[in-house]
């Protein structure tokens, strides 16, 4: 099943760097070979204030206040690794809502 990165692009997660975690993704998921996994940019997941915010679809997996540093983490989970539980920090309600757009294709 091929998996989808999106990384928020809206202003607040850009000014904390999700411009630089994009590429980076895009460079780690290309230079792994990973023609299963997509990365994305996404306009807003209104979760601002815990940017910036990458989200795991469709396994659902939502990695907020990512920084460079994360990323290993988050590639070795994408590789059957145990989830990122520090960077799970928004609320499930706002989850729910993000993740049922997307499963009507809003992205």
């Amino acid at each position: 099943m091929k998996q989808i990165f999106l990384v928020c692009q809206n202003v607040d997660c850009k000014s904390r760097g999700s411009e630089q975690l994009m590429k980076e993704l895009e460079r780690q998921v290309a230079e792994r070979g990973l023609s299963d996994v997509e990365v994305r940019s996404y306009i807003c997941f209104g979760a601002c204030q815990d940017g910036p915010n990458i989200v795991l679809y469709p396994e659902k997996s939502w990695y907020a206040g990512v920084k460079m540093e994360d990323l290993k983490d988050i590639m070795n989970h994408l590789a059957g690794g145990p989830d990122v539980k520090r960077l799970d920090k928004i609320d499930a309600s706002l989850k729910e809502l993000i993740y049922q757009l997307l499963d009507t294709g809003v992205f």
